[in-house]
C-alpha cells in the first residue's frame, strides 16, 4: 500500500530548467516530496523522457501528440496525477489515457504511456500502473530502461522485492548512462537486500561504489552496513 506523500504547494513543483542543474535539483525534489517506494528512479526517468520530447518525430500526429502532452505536463508535475490522468477540459487539457488512445504508437505516445503508469502508481492503482507499463512498446534502450523502472517500481510497493530487484537490475543495464545505471543499481541492491539475497544485494551496491558519480556512494555504504555486508 503506498504512502500518503507531502503535501506541496504549486511554486514547489518540479522547476522548469533543462539545465544540468534541473536534473539533480529534480532528484532532492523527488526524494524531499515523495514516499511511493522506488519512486526515485522513476523519477529520474521522467528527467530524460522530458528530454525526449523535444527531439521527438515530426509528423503531424506526432507534433499533435507533443503539444497535447507538454499541456498535462503542468498537471503532473504539480502531482495532480488523477487530473492528468482523465484530463482537464475546462482548461482544455487532454487526459493522459486519450493522449495514449488517440496517439499510440508514436513515440510520444509511447511517453505518454510511461506518465500515465506513472501516474496511476502515484495514485496508489497499482494494477492500472503494471498493465501501462506492460502495454509500453519503447522505440529505444532509454525508454525500455524506464519501462523496467517502472514495472520494478510496482513490484516493490507491492512488497515482491525479489521481482523488484530483478526489474531494477535489467533496467540498469538497458541502458547506459552513468547517473541512471548507478541510481538503478542501488535501488536493485536494496531490494535484493529487503528479499534476504545478500549475495546479489552486495554484487550491486558494489557496482555503485564502483560508479564515477559519487552521489550515490553514501548511500551504498549505508544499506551496505545495514546489511551487514561491509565484512563479507
Amino acid at each position: 500500500m503506498l504512502t500518503a506523500k507531502k503535501k506541496i504547494s504549486v511554486r514547489q513543483a518540479v522547476p522548469q530548467s533543462s539545465s544540468a542543474d534541473f536534473f539533480y535539483n529534480f532528484q532532492d525534489w523527488f526524494k524531499a516530496n515523495t514516499k511511493i517506494v522506488g519512486g526515485v528512479a522513476l523519477g529520474i526517468a521522467a528527467v530524460i523522457i522530458i528530454g525526449y520530447l523535444y527531439t521527438s518525430g515530426k509528423a503531424a500526429d506526432e507534433l499533435a501528440a507533443n503539444l497535447e502532452l507538454r499541456k498535462v505536463q503542468q498537471l503532473y508535475q504539480q502531482q495532480q496525477y488523477r487530473l492528468a490522468i482523465a484530463g482537464d477540459p475546462a482548461q482544455k487539457i487532454m487526459g493522459l489515457e486519450e493522449i495514449v488512445e488517440k496517439y499510440g504508437g508514436t513515440p510520444t505516445g509511447d511517453v505518454a504511456m510511461l506518465y500515465l503508469g506513472n501516474s496511476y502508481l502515484y495514485s496508489g492503482e497499482l494494477d492500472k500502473a503494471m498493465a501501462a507499463f506492460e502495454d509500453a512498446s519503447p522505440s529505444n534502450d532509454m525508454l525500455k530502461a524506464a519501462v523496467l523502472a517502472g514495472e520494478g517500481s510496482v513490484l516493490e510497493a507491492r512488497g515482491s522485492n525479489a521481482e523488484a530487484a530483478e526489474m531494477f537490475e535489467k533496467s540498469a543495464r538497458a541502458f547506459d548512462n552513468e547517473l541512471l545505471t548507478t541510481e538503478r543499481y542501488l535501488t536493485a541492491g536494496r531490494n535484493y537486500g529487503e528479499a534476504g539475497n545478500m549475495e546479489k544485494a552486495k554484487e550491486m551496491l558494489e557496482k555503485v561504489k564502483e560508479s564515477k558519480t559519487t552521489k550515490y556512494h553514501p548511500d551504498a555504504d549505508r544499506l551496505l552496513a545495514q546489511f551487514n555486508l561491509n565484512d563479507e
